[in-house]
């Protein structure tokens, strides 16, 4: 994971199309790296932060939340986990960001459980993601995902709100 955490930093500092850094990483895990497998999704916010452009490589979507509506899964292009087909066509989504809301990325770690289904998991997130300060949203996605007990996997979990419009 780190090796391939280092060279999609370094494809990153070429371009800003998250489909290019996704293909140009599976074409290193593929050549150098054959066996490795890896889900990865890959965002690239405008700098205005209103649009965020999101590649998937077989990696669940972010949720989002807004003021008016609760956590609902992103509507993102999927895509083939990295080392399956180096020559596999990334797609890019563009998701508008409104004001105040709440993005949720997250890894597997987080919604997969061996006594229920995934959409189970991913249905409970979904509930407990909402458009609040960040802090307070991990706070509730962890609690409520989590709890007490100690994870049975890692969990990576990172929220970005864009501030709501001054009144």
């Amino acid at each position: 994971m780190g090796r391939m955490r280092s060279a999609l930093r370094a494809y990153a500092m070429e371009t800003l199309d998250p489909a290019e850094v996704l293909g140009r990483l599976d074409r290193k895990m593929q050549h150098f790296e054959p066996a490795a497998l890896a889900t990865v999704l890959y965002a690239v916010f405008d700098p205005a932060l209103d649009r965020v452009h999101i590649a998937s490589a077989g990696h669940p979507p972010p949720v989002m939340a807004t003021a008016e509506h609760a956590g609902k899964l992103a509507d993102i292009a999927g895509g083939l986990m990295i080392g399956v087909d180096p020559a596999a066509r990334r797609r890019v989504t563009t998701v508008k960001v409104p004001p105040g809301a709440l993005l949720c990325f997250y890894t597997d770690g987080l919604v997969e459980r061996r006594q229920f289904p995934i959409d189970e998991g991913m249905t409970r997130l979904c509930q407990a993601v909402t458009a609040e300060p960040p802090d307070a949203a991990c706070a509730s996605v962890m609690g409520a995902l989590v709890g007490a007990e100690p994870a049975p996997d890692d969990i990576a979990l990172l929220i970005f709100r864009r501030e709501p419009l001054a009144s």
